[in-house]
């Protein structure tokens, strides 16, 4: 396995655009992207951008993408590693491929551990920066300006601070001293590195710190101005750009980038405006540097000081730039003064002073030397013409060569053909001289509008590919081909809601058909995006003539126009009708139904215009109007985007006609006695109250109106959804607010306060109590979706207000017994059996504002997506997929069935309170996580990361395992010795029955309730779950993942099959997971009878393991689901149920065994084994080995029971109490397993015979005795006779024990095939023997 910093390390040194240029011919197009034919289909036109910027490509037609390995892997038809090592060729760079060792792994934690501290240095730094609040001032900043937070700028304080508050908490000392932040001296003193600097950190474009620079405060003698972090694991000198990170966008976005020398330089410009401004660290760029900077542009404008060190920096600065194939411009400072003086000085004005004094790199170097020596002496005027010549020779376009000679001859007044010869006498010398299928329907484009969208910016909709391809990646831009699905609409009302299209592609045929760009348009205006304008190019429109002063008609001079999307497709059908001799209803129809989805105030306010483009009058056009309008009654249209209040005359004595015409209008100021004044764009933006004394007083500067209701019983949970139109701002804001908030004037300002130009001027606690009676009659009440997938509250329920499953974007259910899926609309609501529900992650309230609330970032991964027909993939092929790419051990069989279970796991947990998971248990890069992943797929995207056991919360896992019902989730990294304790019970609940934590019910009291678990689980590890003595394992089915050997070339394509048919960016499962949900109802009234059948049937089969009766629960969990396929749905599997029950029968044996040989008595037995060896156990003592015919067991209520044996049957009679006073002693009970749990764990083992109340154990011991029989001792009863010699040296002698106790007895030939244990060390006769002859 390559290691993910390799691979990095390699992309990094390459630019995208060499690469591809070399296979295909790359043409600029826009400001920072290429295009060219795609080499992946067959291209006719240019179809591939590659951005350098990115450093990725793509292809839109055949949906090709990824970067530069990514590239050369497809091309070159490589494996990855392949395409690395190729890639790696490239760039130099050696590598190896092989497996991570232990200190490769500990190194990568390092590394991580590295980043956490410098994190955690860089907020200390921050928090101290307030004490140098005067040397900020000096500078002319201060601690809120929005630049010191985007730089992290900070200080770092005298008295090693930093190592006294990062150690206290809880960072190593020894990973500080690695990044440079501590250091330790010759006495072995441990101090700060930086002390009394403002610092710089160094930031990745990862976004993560790497290293410091600061800059002394206070002078002082022998310090230097700067101290920069040295080189480290995670930080190189010569590398960083300083400010790139903040910068590379503006870069992106400007095409070039300003060089400055110091960070003062570039937070000033930043904080002027010019954001495409960065520093290296020091005059002196390296090529890492310069090859960083080529990421995001070729151009580069130096802005150094007017100084000899500032000018030299400038020439060899510019010379490395343009050997890099760079385009090099400078700017020239005034006297004295640096970009920080000027950036001061012109504050706003900064950048257009900037872009006035840029020079091409000749003339700048010529106005310095000529400026300072007005006379030049004609050596030194020779020396600088060289020079810059040799600049001007290293550049590789012969063209711009010449360009650059030319302005050069100018500037000295000199032939260009002499400066020429020498520039080509330069070249000459130097031997490093440089040297010279169709588009799918879809939306595209979407990728990007997040980053290069600002907030307020409209995206920019077209059908025109070749405009697309010129601005993508440099303006928020969206290519509209053929019709876009639902989904595609959603995804777009996510990024954004505010469009601007022109007129290309808009049209309406002779026939009255409507072009395919207008039919998108009209479809996203359907959905509620109904912002949309239309510019009509001046040389499109009709010639207007006009009569002049002396009475001649003359031509109209035309500009370009503006139109709503609504007016505009009127005024087309307005120039279509006439020219259509059939009947013109269904056209006026589809007019009116189009108009019925804009706002009341947009309709009434351009009612004339309609009515009159239709050729029809008022009162037949209201006619027409009024069923479309009726039929969206409760339907509230959303715009984002609006136009400031300009101040036209307004009377506030008088009662507007558009009161009159909208009932609506009307019957407001009938009932509350106000109206909306509406700005130009008839969009309503603050209240008219009447007052008593006549006229009208003006109320607030916003304009409220209501969309949701958000109900639950829990009083806190109540909530409104509102939308805020403010007079003086563009954009509506969206805002969700308690109800409470809603009681009085005062509440509801404080949630106003928070917001931008939203004022109650002038308003007073009566005007807020009509407004809000008003409101109040006008909300659509909905309940809030909380738990995301199957909504049914119990897995037998079979209400029909629960029989759905709810996705992020709508829902499935079934309608008039058709299975359907319902997308919401734009508010994020969608309606199942009459009742309104609310999923807020794709309403227009969140998605496209610019502030998507975290909360719903993962359930809004839980997408449907509609799939064309043309592109889905059956169940069939899904399931034959699986099974092949995950063959090994039938893993793929058993990720099928549970991948099937999850979306039932309510209706299945409901029967016994049981359910189960797969344990996917293998080495590192074994693939068990992409298994897991395969299964998730089925609901989620496979690119959305993982839980890790090891490093994840408790909470953080109860709060994914609460968020869905019946979606699986995957839980990676378990490993018995890291997990804690509390998160091993919390998993063991949730796979099996499902009970999660225990909490207090309500903010108060001592009810204590159980936290329910709706989602099932995935889990990986590398070992099996052995805690708490196997009780999980007996919960899962264990599926071993080996590492897979060279896979065939047939294999890696099945593989990519999978894949791509997982990822919903490409293809997705969703049509597969609708034809899996409709048989909720037949798993519901026949899964309990086929997982008990399936169940009698291993009992039957298995009768060896039928103590095992978890695991036979567990297994006929898939049975049944196999069985259920099998026999009740069109679906095929591709394997039989007799099959997969061999199978199952296997897993069960090989689990049993597996629980043997891990279980407690697996350890006491293990331990055993080696207490023999060490003699603290001994054979005859304390266990013996016999065949005896029969034995007599008591039984528990004190019985007694005679036991037969076959001939020749081992038995092992076992002294327990023995035998555990020395594993109790012993360093083996690690789980201090009592003598009562080993007693017990045994009963209920298969080699169990039963309790011995008395058993004669024999043995021999070693004693010593006087060889002569007696020991003089006066103390002894009686003396020896006189004349008998005694002998009183000490001899050992083997004495013969005896023993009456109780034991267990166990079959030894049962526990032998379970624990492949042997405790007796030689054969019986042998033993015996030996005893004889000692």
């Amino acid at each position: 396995m390559i290691d993910k910093q390799t691979i990095d390390r390699v992309k990094s040194a390459l630019n995208i655009v060499d690469v591809i240029g070399e296979f295909v011919s790359l043409k600029k197009k826009g400001s920072n992207n290429y295009v060219g034919i795609c080499p992946f289909h067959p291209d006719s036109h240019p179809s591939m951008t590659v951005n350098p910027a990115r450093q990725t490509f793509k292809c839109f037609v055949c949906d090709k993408g990824g970067d530069v390995i990514a590239f050369v892997q497809e091309h070159e038809n490589f494996s990855f590693a392949e395409a690395l090592g190729w890639c790696a060729g490239k760039a130099g760079i050696q590598i190896e491929n092989k497996e991570l060792t232990e200190e490769e792994v500990q190194k990568a934690k390092d590394i991580e551990a590295m980043r956490i501290a410098l994190r955690a240095t860089g907020i200390f730094f921050q928090k101290h920066l307030p004490e140098a609040q005067n040397y900020l001032d000096q500078r002319g900043f201060i601690l809120t300006d929005k630049v010191i937070k985007n730089f992290q700028i900070g200080y770092a304080p005298e008295g090693n601070l930093a190592h006294k508050e990062l150690i206290q908490a809880g960072y190593s000392e020894s990973i500080l001293k690695k990044v440079g932040i501590l250091a330790e001296s010759e006495r072995r003193y441990i101090y700060d590195v930086f002390r009394d600097r403002i610092m710089f950190p160094f930031i990745d474009l990862n976004g993560n710190i790497i290293g410091f620079s600061g800059r002394f405060i206070t002078p002082k003698e022998n310090i230097g101005k700067y101290v920069n972090t040295g080189d480290t694991p995670v930080f190189k000198k010569g590398t960083q750009l300083f400010g790139l990170y903040q910068a590379r966008r503006a870069i992106s976005r400007m095409t070039f980038a300003y060089l400055v020398e110091g960070q003062f330089d570039v937070m000033s410009l930043h904080a002027a405006g010019v954001e495409n401004t960065v520093a290296g660290s020091g005059t002196a760029f390296t090529p890492e540097q310069i090859r960083l900077l080529s990421r995001f542009t070729q151009s580069v404008t130096l802005v150094y000081d007017p100084d000899p060190a500032g000018i030299k920096a400038s020439l060899r600065n510019c010379e490395l730039f343009l050997r890099a194939g760079f385009s090099v411009q400078c700017v020239r400072l005034p006297e004295g003064k640096d970009p920080d003086n000027v950036a001061s000085e012109e504050k706003d004005n900064t950048a257009k002073w900037l872009l006035n004094h840029r020079k091409d790199f000749p003339t700048y170097f010529a106005d310095v030397f000529l400026d300072n020596n007005p006379v030049p002496d004609p050596n030194e005027q020779e020396e600088v013409l060289n020079t810059i010549c040799n600049l001007i020779s290293c550049i590789s376009s012969e063209t711009s060569r010449l360009n650059h000679i030319r302005a050069l001859a100018d500037r000295f007044d000199i032939n260009t053909e002499i400066l020429g010869r020498k520039v080509r006498d330069i070249l000459r010398n130097l031997k490093d001289a440089p040297k010279q299928e169709e588009l799918k329907p879809g939306v595209y484009g979407l990728d990007l509008i997040k980053d290069l969208r600002k907030e307020g910016q409209p995206c920019i909709l077209t059908c025109d590919f070749s405009e697309f391809l010129n601005v993508y990646g440099d303006l928020p831009i969206l290519l509209i081909n053929g019709i876009p699905s639902a989904t595609d609409i959603q995804e777009i009302r996510r990024e954004c809601t505010f469009f601007t299209t022109d007129s290309y592609g808009l049209s309406i045929n002779k026939d009255g058909d409507e072009s395919e760009y207008l039919s998108a348009l009209t479809m996203i205006y359907r959905a509620g995006m109904t912002n949309i304008t239309v510019t009509l190019p001046a040389g499109e429109q009709e010639p207007e003539e006009e009569e002049d002063e002396e009475g001649y008609n003359q031509e109209v001079q035309r500009f370009d126009k503006s139109f709503t999307f609504i007016k505009y497709y009127v005024l087309l059908h307005s120039k279509f009708l006439p020219d259509y001799s059939g009947e013109r209803t269904p056209f006026i129809e589809r007019c009116a139904d189009l108009i019925s989805y804009a706002d009341d105030s947009v309709r009434i306010v351009n009612l004339k215009y309609f009515y009159e483009c239709l050729f029809l009058n008022k009162g037949a056009f209201n006619e027409i109007l009024k069923p479309y309008l009726a039929k969206r009654k409760s339907r509230m249209a959303i715009n984002a985007q609006r136009t400031d209040d300009d101040e036209e005359d307004y009377d506030p004595d008088e009662l507007p006609g558009y009161v009159d015409d909208n009932p609506e209008y009307k019957e407001m100021y009938r009932q509350c006695g106000f109206y909306p004044k509406l700005n130009k764009e008839a969009e309503p933006v603050c209240y008219m109250f009447r007052q008593e004394k006549g006229g009208h007083l003006q109320v607030a500067d916003f304009f409220m109106t209501p969309l949701l209701h958000i109900y639950s019983d829990d009083k806190e949970a109540n909530k409104r959804v509102l939308k805020i139109n403010r007079r003086y701002y563009k954009n509506p804001l969206y805002i969700e607010v308690p109800s409470r908030a809603l009681l009085k004037k005062a509440t509801i300002e404080e949630e106003l306060i928070q917001l931008e130009a939203v004022n109650f001027t002038s308003g007073e606690e009566k005007h807020w109590t009509k407004i809000r009676e008003y409101m109040s009659r006008h909300f659509v009440t909905c309940s809030e979706i909380l738990t995301y997938g199957n909504q049914q509250s119990e897995g037998s329920s079979r209400r029909e207000d629960n029989m759905f499953f709810a996705f992020s974007n709508g829902i499935f259910h079934v309608v008039d017994e058709q299975a359907r899926f319902d997308p919401v609309n734009e508010l994020g609501v969608v309606t199942h059996n009459n009742k309104n529900y609310y999923l807020p992650a794709f309403s227009t309230i969140y998605a496209g504002s610019g502030r998507q609330s975290e909360k719903y970032e993962l359930i809004s991964q839980l997408v449907y997506k509609d799939i064309p027909a043309e592109k889905q993939c059956t169940f069939e092929r899904w399931a034959s997929l699986m099974d092949q790419v995950y063959k090994i051990n039938d893993n793929g069989k058993w990720a099928i069935l549970f991948a099937i279970m999850c979306a039932f796991r309510s209706n299945i947990h409901c029967i016994d309170r049981l359910f189960t998971a797969p344990f996917f248990m293998g080495p590192m890069s074994s693939g068990k996580t992409q298994i897991a992943i395969s299964i998730r797929s089925l609901f989620i995207s496979p690119k959305i990361p993982i839980f890790n056991l090891n490093t994840g919360t408790l909470p953080a896992l109860s709060s994914l395992l609460s968020s869905f019902r019946d979606v699986p989730a995957v839980l990676d990294e378990y490993n018995n010795k890291d997990i804690q304790d509390i998160m091993f019970q919390y998993l063991k609940g949730a796979v099996y029955d499902g009970d999660g934590r225990q909490k207090r019910k309500g903010t108060v009291g001592k009810e204590i309730e159980v936290e329910k678990i709706f989602a099932p689980v995935i889990i990986c590890g590398q070992e099996t779950p052995q805690r708490d003595d196997n009780a999980l394992m007996s919960r899962i089915i264990v599926c071993e993942v080996p590492k897979p050997k060279n896979r065939l070339p047939e294999e890696v394509q099945l593989f990519n099959e999978l894949k791509e048919i997982e990822d919903p960016a490409k293809i997705g499962l969703s049509n597969v997971l609708f034809e899996i949900l409709k048989l909720r109802p037949i798993v519901m009234d026949n899964f309990r009878s086929l997982k008990q059948q399936c169940y009698d049937e291993l009992k039957e089969t298995l009768i060896n393991a039928g103590e095992i009766d978890r695991l036979m629960k567990t297994a006929s969990l898939f049975l049944a689901t196999c069985k259920l396929i099998e026999n009740y749905t069109d679906m095929k599997l591709p394997f039989s149920y007799k099959d997969f029950f061999k199978i199952a029968c296997n897993k069960i044996k090989f689990q049993v065994e597996l629980i043997s040989k891990t279980d407690k008595l697996a350890t006491f037995f293990k331990a055993m084994d080696v207490m023999i060896d060490s003699k603290a156990v001994r054979e005859g003592r304390d266990f013996t080995i016999d065949t005896p015919d029969r034995v007599t067991i008591k039984l528990p209520g004190g019985e007694k029971k005679e036991i037969a044996f076959p001939a020749g049957t081992r038995i092992l009679f076992l002294r327990l109490s023995n035998v555990y006073t020395q594993f109790a002693r012993s360093s083996y009970n690690s789980e201090e397993s009592t003598q009562s749990t080993i007693e017990q764990n045994l009963r209920s083992h298969p080699s169990y015979i039963g309790l011995i109340h008395a058993r004669r154990f024999n043995w021999y011991d070693v004693v010593e005795v006087p060889r002569g029989g007696f020991v003089t001792d006066e103390n002894l009863p009686f003396q020896p006779e006189e004349g008998v010699k005694t002998d009183n040296t000490m001899v050992r002698k083997m004495e013969k024990q005896t023993t009456n106790s109780s034991c267990i007895a166990l079959n030894y030939d049962i526990f032998r095939e379970l624990y492949d244990i042997d405790l007796q060390r030689k054969p019986d006769d042998e033993s015996k023997q030996e005893l004889e002859n000692f």
